[in-house]
């Protein structure tokens, strides 16, 4: 990508997450945001978007390159960069086969540079499905994921955004299942360089991962322990912290993970420091005793909305019993939470 090219960018999902990552490629000046927009359509067309940003500034009814409410409708063209912002719940819906229209485009009318998909999802192996769909595709494409460490939400009826705080994004490409013959490692690597700069020339903080699996199991140690207990008790961050009873527990199952992921990923320096068993005790130690946050798993929960259960505890497990590991807590988080989302989703 030269330094004056400017790049076609599709955004599924423009809740917070996705709203605010636009915004940013949008401030680079090196990018054309297509935004898809269910639910706040009519609003982002008739006022745009307000920006109360720590990272990104304050910002008065901004609104993307072009906006439409279907992934159809947004299958008109090519995109550098396909960034899915929607959370992974494939109990509803899998990645494919929401993604559907833009990949039969891509199957259709291949490129000579590859389209990138940019999952900035929580959960582990949400890669899987999207990888194993597009390698029946004749097309160059490259799988980067994100992990977002950010507080960011939508207020005033999706007329505004506001992030607080720290924002922090780690970016990194996936290499192809084993056995695969099409992975390109170079147009990987210029895809990540080049998005990394889009987020940095508009003041992001970014940070591009050598090895992305690690960085996403880091961040599934949280979810897996603190979303899934407190959405469990309906409860907030402060009050599972409260008890030796539930701190307790928070440990054995981020151990439960980490013994996982250690099984999971192959040997290395980065592996051994970033999930060493001492992170466990500098995760709970990080928190604040008195925090009243609410997790989005359980933010959720409280709305009636599907949780990310198979993405957060399902990918976990599912890589447990390929290498054998036991994970009982886990176990019964699962159970418990699938009962859960089973009502979510065909209530009575």
């Amino acid at each position: 990508m030269s330094s004056d090219e400017c790049v076609d960018v599709c955004i599924v999902g423009f809740g917070a997450i996705g709203a605010l990552y636009a915004f940013a490629l949008h401030r680079s000046g090196k990018a054309r945001i297509t935004a898809i927009c269910r639910s706040n359509y009519g609003t982002l067309q008739e006022y745009g978007l307000d920006i109360d940003s720590d990272r990104f500034g304050i910002h008065s009814a901004w609104k993307p390159y072009r906006v439409v409410r279907t992934i159809e409708e947004a299958a008109d063209r090519h995109y550098s960069y396909v960034i899915c912002a929607f959370k992974a719940i494939p109990e509803v819906i899998t990645t494919p086969a929401l993604l559907a229209p833009l990949l039969a485009r891509l199957s259709s009318f291949p490129q000579d540079h590859p389209t990138t998909f940019v999952l900035l999802q929580n959960g582990i192996g949400i890669e899987d499905d999207l990888q194993a769909a597009l390698a029946k595709i004749d097309a160059p494409s490259v799988v980067i994921s994100g992990c977002c460490w950010v507080d960011t939400t939508l207020v005033d009826g999706g007329k505004k955004i506001v992030q607080h705080g720290n924002e922090r994004l780690v970016l990194g490409y996936h290499r192809a299942p084993e056995g695969s013959t099409t992975f390109d490692e170079e147009a990987s690597k210029t895809s990540l360089d080049n998005l990394c700069r889009l987020f940095r020339d508009a003041g992001g903080n970014v940070e591009a991962a050598p090895d992305v699996d690690i960085a996403r199991w880091r961040k599934v140690l949280w979810n897996a322990s603190f979303s899934t207990l407190c959405t469990l008790t309906r409860c907030h961050v402060g009050d599972v912290l409260a008890l030796e009873t539930s701190r307790s527990a928070l440990r054995d199952i981020m151990h439960e993970v980490l013994t996982v992921a250690r099984a999971s990923l192959p040997p290395s320096p980065s592996r051994d420091e970033v999930l060493a068993d001492a992170v466990v005790d500098q995760i709970i130690e990080h928190e604040n005793p008195k925090s009243v946050f609410r997790p989005s798993m359980l933010v959720d929960l409280d709305y009636g909305r599907p949780m990310e259960v198979e993405a957060i505890v399902g990918g976990v497990l599912r890589r447990a019993k390929a290498k054998g590991v036991r994970t009982p807590k886990l176990d019964l988080i699962y159970a418990a939470l699938s009962v859960i989302q089973r009502g979510l989703i065909n209530p009575a």
